[in-house]
């Protein structure tokens, strides 16, 4: 059987029902969804009817979004009791509200909900409109080539299962027409096709069933890890960190990044390590302000800060007579207390200044793991409203791109991720020309050199560039991947580590004490 194939946009058309009434809730958000994120259905267009994909969609949304509590025009146990006595042979009354051109729908329908992986899609997506939606559009896209497979093969009819409703309703009008004018005859003739028509299409969605059945458990594994992945990724983007909950409920963002996950495993690799290092990130930073908090006395105070308050001032607490002047001072905010005073970095921060290694020894995990500390960073910069360069070397530099304090990680830079080749081989010297001479000229910057290689440099380099951080006060670091530090980087650096990218804390570690 020839056929073609077509991706287009899901299309708005035809209500009519499939195997659920859809509610006024589902009708609103599913088309929601489709004008502002635009999915596209891979149809076969010699043999699908659009329509009825569309709808099927819609019902799909409105399982996975309200939980599988929906109403059904036959339910699926009624269903089941029926195609069971017609397999065996037996006479068996059609369901009420059971039309035969929709029992393919509900045979895919079923299939998919004996799926082992339904239980949990249907838990992840519960109350979800845009895992719902999308989640029914990747369900789609994989029956449609499941569907192309089977009848690539000769094992389905598709002609006959998704174009016999409008036989089965013609006979059905002309058998009615005949009663009416009351012609026996013509009445028996039309009701003997259709009995027919019923027999072949049931045998077509037995068929169907055994093709769909085998593939069903497969669709929905992969449907569900794949929407596992692709919203680790957007949390991991836009998001999830203690004191700082942000979420965004742009759906055409959200299908942007999730086009990019699919077209692009790299970047999937990329956004996991992401996910990864900034938990280490954020658990390494709570730690250190912790400690900073209680980092050095400088002198006392009065409060009623018990936390803080000298051993002589808690003795009093410990005696009965003691306990009345402790209670009273502890009213009145006259405690002796201990006043900390942390040592701080942060005043007066300038930008932080990139350079990534992009030599062709990058290549693999530590291609990954640079692309991955970028984004961690470039986050970490917009929270502290800093500006960030990245830019790219091998024996010349590469300005990427500069991210102002207010911008956010997912746009020019994700895509940049993405783009960005590795070639070449690695020189210092050109890292530092271009912090000296042709980079960005603000004060007080945090330079940071990600590398695995090593190259010598010239004298005048390195007094050239100390000259500039003695002016500027900018900081110049180097961070080792992989090796051990080599001499040169600690004649031009203000501090040198060497780090196993496989140790994501030490490798932050390190990363942070780059970073003022």
């Amino acid at each position: 059987m020839s056929f073609t194939t077509n991706i287009e946009f899901i299309r708005l058309t035809n209500n009519e029902p499939l195997t659920l009434v859809c509610s006024a809730l589902a009708d609103f958000l599913w088309e929601d969804f489709i004008r502002e994120a635009k999915p596209s259905v891979k149809y076969l267009t010699e043999t699908h009817n659009v329509k009825q994909l569309s709808r099927f969609g819609k019902e799909l949304f409105e399982r996975l979004y309200k939980a599988d509590d929906v109403d059904w025009l036959v339910s699926l146990e009624a269903y089941e009791e029926y195609f069971r006595k017609m397999c065996d042979g037996d006479k068996a009354a059609l369901p009420e509200g059971y039309r035969p051109e929709n029992g393919f729908w509900y045979s895919v329908m079923d299939d998919l909900s004996a799926a082992a992986a339904w239980p949990h899609m249907l838990q992840h997506c519960s109350g979800e409109q845009y895992n719902s939606a999308n989640n029914a559009v990747v369900i789609l896209n994989k029956l449609s080539d499941v569907l192309e497979d089977a009848i690539d093969k000769g094992m389905l009819n598709m002609q006959l299962l998704a174009h016999a409703g409008q036989r089965l309703e013609e006979l059905r009008k002309n058998f009615q027409e005949a009663q009416a004018a009351g012609d026996v005859a013509a009445a028996a003739k039309f009701r003997k096709e259709g009995k027919e028509l019923n027999q072949e299409l049931g045998e077509a969605i037995e068929n169907a069933r055994q093709t769909i059945q085998s593939k069903a458990n497969q669709i929905m594994d992969e449907a569900l890890a794949e929407s596992k992945e692709n919203n680790e990724a957007m949390s991991t983007l836009w998001g999830n960190s203690a004191g700082e909950l942000k979420r965004t409920e742009n759906m055409e963002e959200k299908r942007a990044l999730a086009r990019k996950l699919e077209n692009n495993p790299k970047l999937k690799k990329i956004i996991k390590k992401v996910g990864t290092l900034q938990r280490v990130w954020y658990e390494r930073k709570r730690v250190r302000l912790s400690r900073a908090n209680y980092e050095c006395v400088t002198g006392a105070e009065f409060s009623n800060n018990v936390i803080k308050a000298f051993p002589a001032e808690l003795a009093l607490a410990a005696t009965p007579q003691g306990k009345a002047l402790f209670a009273l001072k502890y009213s009145q905010k006259t405690l002796m207390t201990k006043d900390y005073t942390a040592h701080r970095k942060d005043l007066g921060k300038g930008p932080i200044i990139l350079y990534i290694d992009a030599s062709g020894s990058m290549s693999g995990d530590l291609e990954i793991w640079s692309k991955a500390i970028a984004m961690v960073i470039a986050e970490q910069a917009r929270r502290e409203r800093r500006k960030i360069y990245v830019n790219l070397f091998d024996t010349a530099v590469m300005e990427l791109l500069e991210l102002h304090g207010e911008t956010g990680v997912r746009g020019d830079l994700l895509d940049e991720l993405s783009s960005w080749t590795l070639g070449g081989g690695t020189s210092f010297n050109a890292v530092i020309n271009h912090i000296v001479h042709l980079g960005s000229k603000e004060p007080k910057a945090d330079v940071v050199i990600l590398t695995d290689g090593q190259a010598d440099v010239g004298d005048n380099f390195i007094r050239s560039l100390n000259t500039y951080k003695t002016n500027t006060g900018t900081q110049v670091s180097t961070v080792c991947l992989n090796m051990a530090i080599p001499e040169v980087c600690k004649l031009f650096s203000d501090e040198t580590y060497s780090v196993d990218v496989s140790n994501s804390p030490d490798t932050v570690d390190a990363i942070q004490k780059c970073i003022r």
